[in-house]
């Protein structure tokens, strides 16, 4: 563990006081300080109306640099988005018709639905029960030929299980297969880095783990993922925007071109802000409290005799735990009742901690299920 006043990181998350809050995996808090970001907005459209459109931009585009920096990315391939769903469903109908798609089986529902509805074929790889994929898997399943595309979660959502992005973005590119990541489930947790990682297209929502709320996400394009006219435009995905012209299609290929219409500013302004607060510990700190934070539940958990269903080794964990109960469902009630917050999942509690946690919170929770 390094030295990082993590006691001083967790008093800028307000809603951690008074209750042992682990559901970041459902939705994480918010520092007071992101918040300010996105009320600023409400307050100079109160003030003065419209009149700081160009310095909003202004201020997007300083987010767009600072995020896409976050993820590894380019400026110019970033957008801002309301949700990961969108950049998911502009993912698959920016492929050619009848693309076939690989997935693995317990994957989230917005990965795969939106290359059905696009009109793609989708293959399963099946996993265990713990999610554990890997490159070896992968290359596997790519190797008869037919895939274009492969989309993964970064961290699984019910189970927690955390890929080897790198060592299976490069199998993707072996294959020439187009790889396509879903990082809402650890953005801001794990590091991620486009070009690393072989990340062809990355979309995350920003309302878990990165800690910025709701209604606003990103998609980021780059490496083998070929530009061309988004399949869904507005008048900002013109190259000449503000030429207004509406008898042709000369648009941008990426980046703000997907963004189509006005800005969402305080949901850019909440991203931009959240991701800089991520960034202030030093390199690997955040992931590197939540993975110890993690072994200490998870060491908790099995003393009180409860199965797990997470990989927790140090390769693959992450700061999602699933504890295995019959009645995942009324022990979650009872446990918010005592303001301790998990979610029902699978067959079983999920217990998601992020670096603003601490061992009391942990404590808290396991005091309560060893006296039921």
């Amino acid at each position: 563990m390094n030295t990082y006043d993590w006691i001083s990181f967790r008093s800028k998350f307000p809603a951690l006081e008074g209750r042992a809050y682990l559901n970041t995996a459902g939705g994480g808090v918010m520092a007071k300080q992101v918040a300010v970001a996105a009320i600023q907005y409400f307050n100079e459209s109160v003030d003065d109306g419209d009149i700081n459109w160009d310095r909003w931009l202004n201020r997007s585009e300083t987010d767009r640099a600072d995020v896409a920096k976050f993820v590894g990315a380019s400026t110019e391939g970033t957008a801002f988005l309301q949700n990961a769903s969108l950049g998911l469903n502009i993912a698959a109908r920016s492929l050619p018709p009848g693309s076939r798609i690989l997935a693995i089986r317990p994957e989230f529902p917005s990965c795969t639905t939106p290359f059905i509805r696009a009109g793609h074929t989708i293959d399963f790889l099946e996993t265990a029960p713990s999610g554990y994929v890997d490159a070896d898997m992968v290359s596997a399943a790519l190797d008869s030929g037919k895939h274009d595309l492969f989309v993964l979660s970064s961290v699984q959502f019910a189970n927690g299980f955390r890929a080897d992005l790198e060592s299976i973005g490069a199998v993707c590119r072996a294959h020439e297969v187009l790889f396509v990541v879903d990082a809402t489930q650890s953005i801001g947790a794990f590091q991620i880095d486009m070009v690393r990682d072989h990340i062809d297209a990355l979309v995350f929502s920003g309302y878990k783990w990165a800690t910025a709320g709701y209604g606003n996400a990103v998609l980021s394009t780059g490496g083998s993922w070929k530009a061309a006219v988004p399949p869904l435009v507005g008048w900002r995905s013109a190259k000449r925007a503000y030429d207004l012209e509406n008898d042709r299609l000369d648009m941008l290929s990426e980046g703000i071109g997907h963004e189509m219409g006005h800005p969402p500013f305080p949901g850019i302004f909440a991203m931009g802000e959240a991701l800089r607060l991520l960034s202030d510990p030093p390199e690997n700190a955040i992931s590197g409290r939540i993975k110890y934070l993690s072994a200490y539940l998870r060491e908790g958990l099995s003393e009180l005799g409860i199965a797990i269903r997470s990989d927790g080794s140090e390769s693959y964990a992450s700061g999602i735990t699933l504890a295995l109960f019959e009645n995942a469902g009324q022990i979650k009630a009872s446990l918010q009742e005592r303001h301790v917050w998990v979610t029902a999942r699978q067959g079983g509690l999920r217990i998601s901690v992020h670096a603003y946690n601490s061992i009391e919170d942990l404590d808290w929770l396991l005091r309560e299920l060893r006296n039921g």
